[in-house]
């Protein structure tokens, strides 16, 4: 008997399942390292120089000199460069700390370069160039960041001249307000600028609050008077505009411009003009209010935008909504401000319009809003 050696199975290792040769190695091109080390690097160091470069500007004040010197310089390209890059820094709040007099904001020479800038482009003839109204819009809403008021407000005043171009003149009423709504804040401890659901404040108005106040928080005669001819301006939304600057400027006249305004045949007008009172304590507005929620049960809050065949359609509808949304919570903030002075009547159908509003506005913000400014009332 013959036995076979045992061992491990053997393998197949025909010629033609072995590589004849492996694919030959290359260098990577240049092209490639390019792609891959140089042009990252590029990037990174091309952000770290923009960075450094603001960095630089708002901690240095040679170069904050440089760009206030900047504005008078011959150069049209140099004088609008520096303009901006002011702009930036005034945004940005990368000047020095709020209580430091020598801020950027706080600046009369930042103020005196500006102002000048913009009082040259107001009086260039070329008052149908694109470029020079894109000029007059841009530092007519810088102004508002400004705090030198004895230059800055005879500039806002010329800005908003009716003879002027619709946008630099509400440019300049933007800035208006947030000059107002310093002042404002300053001696009533209310914010005067505009809220959202996640930031307004639902605390009730204090019985003892001396609203409206007696005398307006901004002096100046010509800013009143152009204040004055746009709120009977015959562009709608420059007298919406009008009527929320009121509210901030307050004073008598300010409130007797308010109450003509609840009657403008312009609904945003009307519903500006009821909040401006009622921020001023002033419940003759609640009319305007309490439609304005009723239509937010109703209303357009159900549509649905990607239905609509076109862009253009989508984009009226969603300014639309976006602005109901505004009016919403403006109208819902201005009724727990105003409680304790409502009448009874008024408060009962005020009531039954937010518990609604809560149930079914399509906005998960407004229902929020509504439900925690029910909470506060009651």
């Amino acid at each position: 008997m013959s036995s076979e050696a045992s061992g491990p199975p053997t393998v197949d290792s025909s010629p033609t399942d072995i590589p004849q040769e492996l694919p030959p190695v290359t260098p990577p091109s240049a092209g490639f390292i390019l792609q891959l080390f140089l042009i990252p690097a590029l990037i990174v160091a091309a952000v770290i120089g923009v960075w450094g470069l603001f960095g630089q500007l708002a901690n240095s004040e040679v170069d904050l000199d440089r760009l206030v010197v900047e504005l008078g310089n011959n150069n049209e390209h140099r004088r609008w460069r520096a303009a901006y890059n002011l702009y930036v820094l005034l945004q940005n709040g990368r000047h020095a700390g709020q209580n430091d007099p020598a801020r950027l904001s706080a600046r009369r020479d930042v103020a005196e370069g500006l102002t000048g800038l913009l009082n040259d482009s107001l009086d260039s003839p070329s008052t149908d160039d694109p470029k020079v109204l894109n000029h007059q819009v841009f530092l007519a809403r810088t102004m508002g960041s400004l705090e030198s008021e004895d230059i800055v407000l005879p500039s806002v005043a010329k800005a908003m001249n009716a003879r002027l171009d619709a946008d630099v003149r509400k440019s300049a009423m933007m800035s208006l307000a947030l000059i107002a709504a310093r002042h404002f804040g300053s001696r009533t401890g209310a914010s005067g600028l505009p809220s959202n659901a996640t930031t307004a404040n639902l605390t009730p108005m204090k019985a003892d609050l001396a609203l409206p106040l007696s005398s307006p928080t901004i002096d100046n005669t010509e800013i009143l008077s152009q204040l004055t001819g746009a709120a009977q301006d015959g562009d709608a939304s420059i007298r919406h505009l009008a009527a929320y600057v009121l509210g901030l400027v307050s004073g008598p006249n300010a409130m007797d411009q308010l109450r003509v305004l609840l009657l403008d045949s312009d609904e945003s007008t009307q519903v500006n003009a009821a909040i401006a009172l009622a921020r001023n304590a002033d419940i003759r507005g609640i009319p305007t209010i309490l439609r304005v929620l009723r239509q937010g049960t109703t209303a357009i809050s159900s549509e649905r935008i990607d239905e609509l065949p076109t862009t253009e359609q989508q984009e009226v509808l969603t300014g639309r909504l976006f602005d109901q949304s505004t009016a919403l919570v403006n109208c819902l903030t201005a009724v727990c401000k105003l409680w304790n002075r409502i009448s009874d009547d008024d408060k009962m159908k005020l009531l039954a319009v937010i518990r609604k509003l809560k149930n079914v506005h399509a906005s998960p913000g407004i229902r929020i809003h509504a439900t925690a400014v029910l909470r506060e009332i009651q």
